[in-house]
C-alpha cells in the first residue's frame, strides 16, 4: 500500500486536474516499481477518453501520458469507480490541501479518519 500527495498551483479545469492527479499517481507508482491491478478513477469521461482516439483532444498530451503509464504498470485498463466506491481516495483528496509533497508506504497515514483506517486494515 502507498499513499501519495502532491501540491500543484494554478487554475485547472476539472478534467485536466483529474488527469494530472492520475498521471502523477501513476508516475509515482512507476518510479517505485509498483505493479498495479488497475487504475481507478471517479470520472467516467476519463475512462471513455482513454478508450477513444484522443489525438485531437486538447488534453491529448495528458491522456497519452496516462495511457502510457497504465499500459506499463497496470494489469487492467483504467476503471470507473463512483466516488462513493472509493472513500479512501475521496478523503485523501479532501485533506491534500493541507499536505505538502508527501508519501507513505507500508503504513496507513495517521490523518485518515478511524472509519477509513479500519476499512484499509481489513
Amino acid at each position: 500500500m502507498a499513499v501519495f500527495a502532491r501540491t500543484f498551483t494554478g487554475n485547472f479545469a476539472v478534467m485536466e486536474a483529474e488527469l494530472i492527479a492520475l498521471r502523477e499517481g501513476l508516475e509515482f507508482a512507476a518510479r517505485h516499481n509498483f505493479q498495479l491491478e488497475a487504475a481507478e478513477v471517479d470520472s467516467l469521461s476519463i475512462v471513455q477518453d482513454l478508450e477513444s482516439n484522443f489525438t485531437f483532444s486538447p488534453l491529448a498530451e495528458l491522456l497519452h501520458d496516462v495511457s502510457s503509464f497504465i499500459h506499463t504498470i497496470c494489469q487492467a485498463p483504467c476503471q470507473y469507480i463512483p466516488r462513493e466506491g472509493n472513500c479512501v481516495a475521496h478523503e485523501l483528496a479532501s485533506v491534500s490541501f493541507s499536505l505538502l509533497n508527501s508519501f507513505w508506504t507500508n503504513c496507513i497515514p495517521f490523518f485518515l479518519s478511524p472509519h477509513i483506517r479500519g476499512d484499509l486494515i481489513q
